[in-house]
């Protein structure tokens, strides 16, 4: 058979069998072609045949015929060769199926995992082979059964190198024996790798693809698909179509099992605190509810307890723990009066498990807060009874961080010598009038002889200088008179937008189309435009609010000013028409709201979001002016979250020492991080680029380019401060996480495989079955080979010899 093989020049595969044969001839490419060969043919044998009869001989007709028949097939093999045939052999037979080994070398196999277990300090010790591979794992394991010289917290990658190498394993040698092993590294794509794997084995793939990679090795092999797919991994994917258990179940339909040994430890979780909103100032006997959100990464159970401290008042939760990306609770403490009447405490909130963790920076958050025991002393102005006032004076009367009092001009005389809330009269002086910390002015006239309580010009400039010496004022339009009467009075002053007098008048036929409010930039990063816990829940609300049928319009925002809201469709000054603009004036801060209808919030949920507005308005305005520090520095951040690699915007609300928007081009900062290392970087300067269009509003940009927590420092046009953290993103590879122990021995016990920690390592070998795959193999056979040399040889030499014998020349 080996003979047979040489001659015809081919490589049969091993334990394998002819099945079929077919001769085929390449350069017979047209029927013409076929017709040419015939005509060669049977002219070159009629030629050879022709002329051995007529050769002058004595031999005899049969061995005239002899010779010719040699010559005819010598020329007709001759002619055949001219013609390009080729024998197409198809052989079949059965072939052991090799091994596919894959090592997961994304960046999250660099971590080095906290090992505090007995058990997991152990497994280490077996793949670094200072242990008995089959060496017990106690639950009641102590420290001393470790070998001194194990690693204390090898990375991931370190590991799989010591399984590899560990003599005791012999891991490669052994996956070898099921037939050829094919090895690839998988981490954002699927790379072979030769005999040296373990010197392009780098942990350094920023994702992890390792359900895509498992199907593509499927479809690589095509028919020849391999006995098994060993995986080393910590089952962090984050980049895949298909999950773990979805590629499994394709592995266990192509009948190749999944057989995956878990790096790292599967001990050890991560909680994070990731944000907790709390206004700076609170008040005493106040319940505050504290919304918390958190992480957790690793835990496979357990409980964890979230703790909120305020000086010597605490609240605590037991919480279970399951794996997960957002979840979120509210604790609320009640900080009780006691002697002073104003203390300044941080409020720490942490998360803290009874179980061991990877990483516990993260766990514990701060805020600054005031304590104070006064009320918010508000004085609300309006002519008569309109809907925005009966809920908006019942909001503030509810409310007992609030002391009101209500001035209705269109009130009965029986109503106003009733007695509090009530006040019969404007005040009468300055100093009453400063006596209030916050003044809402609702659709109030100005210069009405019938109205001896409203505005006239002595109150008006009250008002100005109210405003200037650090108290707040609201403006809620009317149709009558606000704010149609300011005009042409300081009242314009103070207003952060400009408008034409306008009126009017009820027309119980028409009807308007109602529209929602937009929330601009600023009002979304705005704390008293805030209507839920989180900014996601918050911009949710916000769209989903009743809208409004009537507003006021403007004709421009004044400079300085800040548009929270805007109409939807209309412009002013080629912008969106301002519906809630606010500005400082002086020290202190003026808010417009162009339309009448926040009373229409309440539809469905009472005082739900409505309150919350109002009261947001009632502390932002009133509070500078009751614990007196108006701040002319604001900072906040473009988003709710901090995450690596994602730059974002960090804005800053300057005012001037006469609380003027500065009008400076850029301001000079920096950024300070709380968690660098011994020879990091720990500072750098930031430099605060004016906004376009938005006077006082600065901006930089934040590289995000390192987790930890940071803090951004001003000192002009007085010291400032804002401390944020920069998280990993979801799934990022470097996030602090645990090997995905159940996913992974869920996709095994799926595929038909089995899952292996360092104590099972010596079982994996012996739990692959040999297995053997029926192939079918084809092989051409060239007309230029030995055989057909010796055949032509072998003719021309038999013809030479027989006219020898014969005497013929």
């Amino acid at each position: 058979m080996n003979l047979w093989r040489f001659l015809l020049g081919i490589d049969a595969p091993p334990h394998a069998s002819v099945q079929g044969l077919d001769l085929t001839f390449r350069g017979l490419t047209s029927p013409w072609m076929v017709v040419l060969l015939l005509g060669l043919l049977l002219a070159a044998n009629a030629g050879i045949v022709l002329l051995y009869l007529l050769e002058r001989s004595r031999l005899s007709l049969a061995r005239r015929l002899v010779l010719a028949a040699l010559r005819v097939l010598a020329v007709n093999l001759l002619i055949l060769l001219l013609f390009l045939p080729v024998l197409t052999i198809e052989f079949q037979g059965k072939r052991p199926r090799g091994v596919v080994l894959l090592l997961d070398n994304s960046q999250s196999m660099s971590q080095e995992d906290q090992r505090v277990t007995p058990q997991d300090r152990l497994r280490v010790a077996i793949a670094e082979g200072r242990l008995p591979l089959d060496t017990p794992l106690p639950e009641a394991g102590s420290l001393a059964d470790v070998p001194s010289e194990t690693t204390q917290q090898p990375s991931r990658g370190k590991l799989v190198r010591s399984v590899l190498t560990n003599d005791k394993l012999n891991l490669l040698a052994g996956l070898e024996k099921p037939g050829p092993l094919r090895m690839y590294l998988c981490g954002q794509r699927l790379h072979g790798v030769g005999a040296d794997v373990l010197g392009e084995y780098r942990t350094d793939e920023s994702r992890s693809l390792l359900a895509d990679s498992m199907v593509e090795v499927l479809e690589r092999t095509g028919s020849d698909l391999p006995a098994a797919i060993v995986l080393f991994t910590d089952g962090r994917d984050n980049g895949s179509k298909l999950t773990l258990e979805e590629a499994a179940q394709v592995c266990a339909r192509s009948g190749v099992p999944l057989h995956l040994y878990g790096v790292g430890s599967s001990e050890v979780g991560n909680l994070q605190l990731k944000d907790v909103i709390v206004p700076e100032t609170i008040f005493f006997d106040d319940t505050l509810p504290i919304p918390i959100r958190w992480r957790v990464h690793g835990f496979k159970g357990g409980k964890a307890t979230l703790k909120v401290k305020l000086g010597d008042w605490t609240a605590q939760k037991s919480i279970e723990l399951r794996e997960g990306e957002d979840f979120r609770d509210v604790l609320t403490i009640t900080p009780r009066k006691r002697d002073n009447s104003e203390e300044r405490h941080d409020l720490v909130v942490s998360i803290e498990s009874a179980s061991p963790e990877a990483f516990t920076d993260d766990n514990v958050l701060r805020k600054p807060i005031r304590v104070v025991d006064r009320k918010v002393k508000v004085l609300f102005i309006e002519k008569a009874p309109r809907w925005e006032y009966k809920f908006l004076m019942t909001a503030l009367l509810r409310d007992r961080r609030v002391d009101a009092r209500v001035l209705l001009l269109d009130a009965s005389p029986d109503a106003l010598e009733s007695g509090l809330p009530y006040l019969p009269a404007f005040p009468s002086t300055r100093q009453e009038l400063f006596d209030f910390d916050l003044i809402i002015l609702g659709d109030v006239p100005v210069n009405d002889s019938k109205q001896p309580n409203g505005l006239n010009s002595e109150r008006i400039a009250w008002l100005r200088d109210f405003v200037f010496e650090g108290g707040g004022l609201v403006v809620v339009a009317g149709r009558q008179h606000a704010p149609a009467d300011f005009a042409d009075t300081p009242l314009t002053e103070l207003l952060p937008v400009e408008f034409a007098a306008e009126r009017f008048p009820i027309d119980a036929a028409l009807r308007t189309e109602p529209f929602t409010p937009v929330l601009t930039r600023a009002g979304e990063r705005s704390e008293l435009l805030s209507l839920a816990d989180t900014p996601e829940e918050s911009l949710k609300a916000w769209k989903e609010l009743p809208g409004f049928f009537w507003h006021y319009p403007v004709t421009k925002l004044r400079p300085g000013a800040v548009a929270l809201l805007v109409h939807p469709k209309l412009k002013a000054d080629d912008q969106p028409m301002p519906l809630l603009a606010t500005r400082h004036y002086g020290k202190g801060q003026v808010l417009f709201l162009g339309a009448d209808e926040t009373w229409r919030w309440r539809y469905n949920v009472r005082d739900k979001y409505f309150g919350r507005f109002w009261g947001q308005v009632v502390y932002q305005l009133g509070l500078p002016h009751l614990i007196g520090s108006q701040k002319r520095v604001q900072l906040s951040l473009d988003r709710p979250e901090a995450l690596l690699g994602r730059p974002g915007y960090v804005y800053a609300r300057l005012l001037d020492a006469n609380y003027n928007p500065l009008a400076v081009d850029q301001v000079v900062g920096r950024l300070e991080s709380t968690d660098a290392s011994t020879g990091e970087v720990r500072q750098q300067a930031l430099v605060f680029e004016k906004v376009p269009g938005q006077p006082g509003e600065y901006r930089t940009l934040l590289p995000h380019d390192a987790v930890g927590r940071f803090v951004v420092k001003l000192d002009q046009p007085e010291p400032a401060s804002m401390e944020y953290r920069v998280t990993f993103p979801p799934q990022h590879e470097l996030e602090v996480a645990g090997m995905a122990e159940d996913a992974l021995r869920r996709a095994a016990q799926v595929s038909g495989g089995a899952f292996y920690r360092e104590e099972d390592l010596h079982r994996l070998v012996g739990n692959i079955k040999p297995q053997l795959a029926v192939f079918t193999q084809r092989q051409d056979v060239l007309p230029w080979n030995p055989l057909t040399l010796l055949l032509f040889v072998g003719l021309v030499t038999a013809e030479w010899i027989g006219r020898k014998w014969a005497n013929l020349s």
